[in-house]
């Protein structure tokens, strides 16, 4: 110990690896499917200029693509002998683990099991929970025994994925009065609303002789739901 100090002072300590060095040497390397939205890994998505660049030139089906399971906020991606580092579309990422980040998708589904599309709000925030309760836990233990096999990843995206779409939360509006906010109908965050009937819907003329009158038509009131942040 004595000789270690005493040598540190003299040549330094060298720095941990940075987040890309990590992945590139103890992360896993699988091939995953690249088209013009990007590459998509359970859930997460992923786009750079270079992908968009491998995507045009070579449209190639599949590419090698390395990822670690202790920070899924970016992936490095192969063009031909290079790999280049790729981003999560969503920058909150950065930093979070694959566990944490399926437990907030799958705790998010719960909420509301018949909408395909999730709240990035709703998940955020269930990110930051999951990440305050377990932190210190997991750091203490020090011991990573979970399975990030190709099978569990290709069960998961069956299981929980299949079929999601992550969608940004809309913003309150005022009224037109002032005296209040707008609500977002529940049908913007889920296919499975109702539909308005044709009785309900107000036949093309009849908008184009209210705005004739000065007077602006009105829709069908959807069902609300009111979620508190």
């Amino acid at each position: 110990m004595k000789a270690w100090r005493r040598l540190s002072k003299l040549h330094g300590v060298t720095p941990p690896p940075d987040a890309e060095m990590m992945r590139l040497c103890f992360g896993q390397e699988r091939e995953y499917r690249l088209d013009k939205t990007g590459i998509t890994i359970l859930g997460a998505r992923y786009q750079s200029e270079a992908t968009q660049e491998l995507f045009r030139r070579e449209a190639p089906e599949t590419v090698s693509v390395r990822w670690h399971l202790q920070n899924i906020g970016a992936i490095s991606v192969k063009g031909g002998k290079i790999w280049y580092e790729v981003p999560a579309l969503d920058a909150s990422l950065q930093g979070v683990a694959a566990q944490t980040w399926l437990t907030a998708v799958r705790h998010v589904r719960d909420a509301n099991p018949k909408s395909n599309r999730l709240d990035n709000v709703a998940v955020r925030d269930a990110i930051t929970a999951i990440k305050a309760r377990n932190e210190a836990a997991m750091a203490a233990a020090g011991l990573n025994l979970e399975d990030w096999s190709e099978k569990r990843c290709a069960k998961e995206e069956k299981k929980l994925l299949a079929g999601v779409e992550f969608v940004e939360r809309k913003e309150l509006r005022q009224t037109k009065d002032g005296l209040g906010m707008e609500i977002p109908a529940s049908s913007e965050l889920t296919v499975a609303a109702e539909k308005p009937s044709k009785q309900e819907t107000p036949a093309k003329p009849a908008k184009r002789a209210a705005k004739g009158r000065g007077v602006t038509p009105t829709s069908p009131k959807p069902n609300l739901t009111i979620e508190e942040d």
